[in-house]
């Protein structure tokens, strides 16, 4: 009996056992299964991309279709009211010189190969007054010397053929009272020529990186970064003289020179590049 017993109580571990390793493979089996699934979600990254840094540079010329001009009319004297009045004497004759020189706007069939003509369309311009002493300095110490009347000024004008004529009709105008500051051409395309230069320096650099890519036998996945490269300067071309539209007897006319800028432009584009594609045979 009891060697019986002994062997249904053997016989129960065994299936005990059994079923316990089964249930253990069972799940190991699983969990390998579920390993394999989660492994087949992770994306492959057998193509690394890399990047491409390309600098851009284009120019576009512009033409000056017009000049401004700066002065100052300084005058000391020993009063302040005396200056003043001095002053005031002198930019009163610029001013009329100006308005009966030059008109205020450009008729629809004005004749552009005519004389060149003075057109100010907002005609003088007050920039800046200033009224004090002047002192000397001395062994006694400062010394009072004057007053000093200073009175800035700008007049703009259309077109380049009138601004030898301007320089003239200026100085003779305010005579020995008047300083002048400097005569700038002015160009009104200028934003445009900006504008264009910037788009032909961005084709340059994306021609520039399709033939790299082409030549590695990449291919330009997108563009990472686009950014302009320091501030638009400008080169001066100097192409034609615009002479004094006036001469007096014995008086020779100021020459000045007008022409052309070119406008640069310099962009920088980081592009991402991956490799093409292998084409089965």
């Amino acid at each position: 009996m009891k060697l019986r017993a002994l062997h249904m109580t053997t016989g129960r571990l065994l299936v005990l056992l059994t079923l316990a390793a089964a249930l253990l493979i069972a799940g190991a089996l699983s969990v390998r299964a579920d390993q394999e699934y989660d492994l087949k979600l992770v994306p492959s990254s057998d193509q690394q991309l890399t990047t491409l840094t390309i600098e851009g540079a284009a120019s576009r010329t512009v033409a000056y279709d017009g000049a401004e001009a700066r002065f100052r009319v300084v005058v000391e004297r020993d009063s302040a009211l005396e200056a003043r009045q001095a002053g005031a004497v002198a930019v009163n004759a610029i001013s009329e010189a100006v308005n009966a020189n030059c008109t205020p706007g450009e008729p629809e069939d004005a004749d552009h190969t005519a004389d060149p003509t003075c057109i100010s369309p907002n005609g003088l311009q007050n920039v800046g007054f200033r009224l004090g002493q002047v002192w000397d300095w001395t062994e006694a110490g400062r010394v009072l010397r004057g007053w000093e009347y200073e009175y800035r000024l700008k007049i703009a004008i259309r077109g380049t053929g009138f601004a030898g004529g301007l320089v003239d009709l200026l100085i003779q105008a305010g005579a020995d009272d008047l300083q002048f500051d400097g005569l700038d051409f002015t160009a009104s395309g200028r934003a445009e020529a900006e504008r264009l230069a910037l788009l032909d320096a961005i084709d340059d650099a994306q021609a520039t990186a399709d033939s790299i890519a082409d030549h590695m036998g990449y291919e330009i996945v997108r563009v990472v970064e686009l950014s302009p490269i320091g501030s638009l300067t400008a080169s001066r071309v100097i192409e034609e003289a615009a002479e004094a539209a006036f001469a007096d007897d014995g008086f020779e006319p100021t020459p000045v020179f007008s022409g052309s800028e070119s406008v640069p432009a310099r962009v920088r584009m980081v592009f991402e590049l991956r490799p093409m594609p292998e084409v089965e045979e």
